[in-house]
């Protein structure tokens, strides 16, 4: 229901909001002169600010931001999300990559204003005022600064040769709202809330430089060089035509010198909060125009561009030109005058936006370079004139542009591949992906393994791939919802609403939420309170379709975890019915005057971010009407929702009792995910005579708290093995392995930590056939801590065993715990590492006859589990016996002693600590180690000690060289042949494993 007297009241005020609270916002006006030193790459420069204070509140600190001083050393607040993001800020050195500000000297007309260095940023300094700065009036203070400008290889502001890019240079007030001060470090990650302003700038440069900037361009002789400029440009065109392939996609490296003469530029632009400039000498210029759909009003557009990209920016003004005019039709009207894109040497991604002007960084193709300058342009809307908190609501800026990206693409190239076209071009079944399939795809991964994080999450609280794939893709994507739900004109009424209402200002959600709700006449509390701070997912099935007198009865249920409302399509012939629901959890029963149906669909479109939309589609033509008709394909495909998508791959495997093996396999696991995956990969063994091979069915939860991620299933794996037997024929023996498991992600969806947890209980039900068979059971328990700060990393391990042979009664439970500390002791441009591990482990009991298999298998093993120790089945082993050419194979568990010798094993109790660090020089996998250890076989007590060189290609493989043994290890070798000594370590188990995020994206 809308609230008339809030609209009456604000008919009679214009300070007021729509909903009867005062809105105020602070006002700066910038008077700014820059000098331009291109051989020492600094900036020198006077800057008079005028601040009016119109909030309620009385002033006695104005907090500034200094953000160049981010760029001074690795301990600022960007050196350390750039470390943390595993990127050295200043990998040659300080002195020749750093950037600052200095020489500030903070003045009014009556004298030097006293400040400070925040005491936790020196990217921000605090101006104490003598009196107070009263509500209604305004202080005007100025300064001289320097700015070092730093390398342009760390973030947006800095230089690559003599291409400037001149951003976030100078002292700038923080936002002072309602809220209070929003002083806040420069990040590259978490981007920017300030002050609406007005700029007058001027610009001292060697007269070749050409520069796009903020705002509009007063002096006419410079206005005069860039016509001539796009001029010369089209005749280049016209006279060198395409350039050749040699020089597709790059710049040219060759700045030409500096002239000797000197230009002063002046730009001026109101109601904009920030100002940013580009220079480069090499630039060639397009100039273009558009006129904007509502007032008809026209807009000058300039591309700058080396002419190594001049192929793909070729076509840059039509790319602005449509960017804008889309955005202006559906959220209203550009109210500047100019829009600049440049080719720039940007350094913080594909592109990085500035109110009128935006710098794009390199794109191998034209529709990549498309999509880059329109989002970057869209930011004009949504960053630039809609000024929300992008460090705190970042959604509402990168997402709300995502979603009119997402609706440019599907607007201008409605049959676009966009996705299928990046993706191998379609190979492997990818061939019908186009640009919102990216976002939707790329977001139902991510949420499939239980990694994603709320749209509602402050920027530097998101990982980095939810940054992109949560705050952009999926914030689009239930946008897109919600237009859905609401239809293309009332959404487009409300988000014209939005920006006429809050252009120029500083809306925050619930600003944009009360918008929308007052112009659909809906309360979209399911979007803003459900959809947007929660990590819940969505998931509808289509239950019935049933026939009825006077049309046809539909059930659906809602799986989710969400209120959320539903679109259902009904089709009958020629005929289609859109069904349109309430918010609703649980079943709902629908009715559509449609008889004889043909086909119901819920979400016809694909604008709702389901996890699973295998369950929402009802077929008459269909053998069963729910279940999509099978398709089977080759190695892995996306999960097309009208088919039943499986997928099929040959097989090739080795061991040493199997011999060669050749199979064929199938599985589920496509993009996206199913809830339940699996893989079936039999084998035939030609030395063995057997089938062999593994298979694995599994099911994942996704809860709403407290677990991240829960996974249930079942593992299967059948190999020969050569475990000491009286049979003659050895090929004859095999283990069948079946293991039960529950994998649990514990956490909850939120801001990233630094820190995780999983638990891991898998039980064993194992047959071995040898002269006969023995039957094993048993189960073990895992928890597993993992902690990362900036120069370190902890695992913490415990894990109880317990295994029991089935036909003698005999039995063991286990404990083990292991700590392993890594920490990083060289940085910049040699990062490496040194790793300490330590481990215990004891039995409780062990009631295994000693010298049987059984307890061969439950032993403590010095230098890691062997084939046989592996009784869990946990890894693939080339060699299960372990006394021929392979028996160097051992786990990187247990004692982990880098050796091959069997001592050490079966001990009572057992102690190790182990060093592996990685050398200073040579490859990062090259490393030397060392293990000392302490194990009680009866009643002694023995220690043991070895040393050698490693390589490890993480933790996948590892080969290790002894050098030096201690007397026991050493006398426990039976010949001296050296390739007997080398151990190895492969890790090649694909299944019941957690999959490493970096491994997806």
């Amino acid at each position: 229901m809308k609230n008339y007297s809030c609209i009456l009241l604000f008919m009679f005020s214009g300070i007021f909001s729509l909903w009867g609270q005062e809105y105020w916002q602070q006002e700066v006006n910038y008077q700014i002169n820059v000098k331009l030193d291109d051989v020492h790459h600094r900036l020198d420069a006077w800057i008079e600010m005028e601040y009016i204070n119109h909030s309620p509140d009385e002033l006695k600190d104005i907090y500034i931001h200094l953000w160049p001083n981010a760029y001074r050393n690795s301990e600022t607040a960007l050196g350390r999300q750039n470390y943390s993001s595993d990127y050295e800020m200043f990998p040659n050195g300080p002195d020749k990559d750093a950037g600052w500000i200095d020489s500030l000297d903070f003045r009014t007309s009556a004298g030097p204003i006293s400040w400070e260095y925040d005491a936790n940023h020196q990217d921000i300094a605090i101006l104490h005022l003598s009196e107070a700065l009263k509500p209604g009036q305004k202080l005007v203070f100025n300064t001289p600064f320097q700015v070092k400008i730093p390398s342009g290889e760390i973030s947006r502001l800095g230089h690559i040769g003599q291409s400037y890019q001149i951003t976030q240079w100078y002292p700038k007030p923080a936002v002072y709202d309602r809220d209070g001060w929003h002083q806040m470090p420069y990040l590259n990650q978490g981007e920017f809330y300030s002050e609406y302003a007005s700029y007058d700038v001027s610009i001292t440069l060697p007269k070749n430089y050409v520069v796009g900037a903020t705002g509009d361009l007063q002096t006419s002789s410079e206005r005069n060089f860039m016509d001539s400029l796009a001029e010369a440009t089209l005749e280049r065109y016209d006279r060198e035509g395409r350039i050749t392939k040699k020089g597709r996609g790059g710049r040219d490296s060759a700045f030409p010198a500096s002239s000797k003469s000197w230009k002063t530029i002046r730009f001026t632009q109101k109601k904009v909060h920030d100002f940013a400039w580009f220079a480069d000498k090499r630039n060639q210029v397009l100039k273009g125009e558009l006129e904007l759909p509502h007032s008809g009003r026209k807009v000058t557009t300039w591309s700058l561009f080396t002419w190594g990209n001049s192929e793909l920016w070729r076509r840059a003004p039509e790319y602005i030109r449509d960017g804008a005019y889309y955005y202006s039709l559906w959220n209203g009207d550009y109210p500047y005058d100019q829009i600049t894109a440049v080719d720039g040497t940007i350094s913080a991604g594909g592109g990085m936006e500035y109110p009128n002007v935006t710098v794009i960084g390199n794109s191998g193709k034209a529709i990549d370079l498309e999509v880059v300058i329109v989002h970057e342009v869209g930011h004009n809307w949504f960053y630039g004139i809609l000024g929300s908190n992008e460090r705190v609501h970042g959604w509402m800026d990168e997402g709300l542009n995502t979603l009119n990206e997402m609706r440019y693409m599907s607007t201008k190239y409605p049959d676009n591949k966009y996705l299928s076209d990046m993706v191998l071009n379609g190979s492997f079944h990818l061939n019908d992906l186009d640009h919102h399939d990216s976002g939707d795809i790329s977001y139902r991964l991510l949420a499939g393994i239980g990694e994603d994080q709320p749209i509602e999450t402050h920027s530097a609280a998101f990982n980095s791939i939810n940054y992109g794939i949560v705050m952009y893709q999926k914030t689009g994507l239930v946008f897109h919802y919600l237009k859905e739900m609401l239809g293309d004109s009332l959404f487009d009424q409300g988000m014209r609403k939005y920006y006429d209402t809050w252009k120029f200002k500083h809306p925050q959600p619930k600003d944009l939420k009360r918008v929308l709700e007052q112009e659909s006449g809906k309360d979209l509390s399911w979007l803003f309170e459900e959809l947007i701070p929660t990590t819940k997912h969505l998931d509808f099935k289509l239950k019935s379709v049933r026939n009825t007198k006077d049309g046809t009865r539909i059930r659906v249920k809602n799986k989710g975890q969400l209120e959320v409302p539903l679109k259902l399509t009904v089709f009958a012939g020629e005929e289609k019915e859109v069904l349109l629901t309430n918010p609703f959890k649980g079943k709902l029963e629908l009715h559509s005057k449609l008889q004889g149906v043909d086909r119901v669909i819920i979400d016809e479109n694909k604008q709702i971010p389901e996890l699973n939309r295998r369950n929402n589609q009802w077929n008459r033509g269909w053998l069963f009407k729910r279940c999509e008709p099978l398709k089977l394909e080759f190695l892995i495909g996306d999960m097309e929702r009208d088919r039943n998508n499986h997928f099929w791959l040959p097989l090739m495997a080795a061991n040493a009792h199997d011999g060669f093996m050749l199979g064929l396999g199938a599985h589920n696991m496509g993009i996206s995910m199913n809830h339940f995956q699996y893989l079936l990969a039999p084998m035939y063994a030609f030395k063995g005579k057997r089938a062999s091979g593994i298979a694995e069915f599994s099911y994942r939860f996704l809860p709403a708290k407290g677990i991240k991620l829960s996974r249930v299933g079942v593992s299967v794996k059948s190999f020969s093995q050569g475990l000491t037997s009286q049979a003659q024929d050895r090929s004859e023996a095999y283990y069948l392995g079946i293991s039960p498991y529950l994998y649990l992600k514990l956490g909850n969806r939120g801001p990233v930590k630094d820190y995780e947890q999983n638990v891991l209980f898998q039980g064993l039900f194992r047959q071995d056939y040898l002269d006969g068979f023995t039957n094993r059971s048993g189960a073990f328990a895992r928890y597993r801590l993992k902690l990362s700060k900036k120069r370190f990393r902890w695992e913490l391990m415990a894990r109880t065993d317990y295994l029991a042979d089935v036909d003698s009664g005999e039995d063991m439970l286990r404990y083990q715990l292991s700590s392993t500390y890594e920490f990083k002791y060289l940085n910049r441009e040699k990062e490496r590492w040194i790793e300490l591990r330590t481990y215990a482990g004891t039995f409780a009991f062990n009631h295994f006859a000693s010298g049987t298999i059984s307890n061969q298998m439950t032993q403590l093993a010095l230098a890691g589990t062997n084939g046989i120790q592996d009784v869990y089945l946990e890894d693939y082993y080339f060699d299960r016996q372990y006394t021929r050419n392979w028996s160097g194979q051992r786990g990187e568990n247990m004692g982990g002693f880098k050796s091959t010798s069997d001592y050490g094993q079966g001990a009572d109790w057992l102690m190790t600590a182990n060093v592996f660090a990685q050398l200073p020089f040579g490859p990062r996998s090259l490393g030397i180690f060392a293990d000392v250890g302490g194990l009680k076989q009866g009643t002694v007590v023995y220690g043991v000690f070895n040393t050698g060189i490693g390589l490890r290609f993480g933790d996948f493989f590892g080969l290790y060289f002894p050098i030096y043994n201690s007397d026991h290890l050493e006398a426990a070798y039976t010949g001296k042949n050296y390739l007997n000594r080398i151990r190895f370590s492969l890790r090649l188990n694909p299944v019941n494993r957690p999959l490493p995020l970096q491994q997806i994206f």
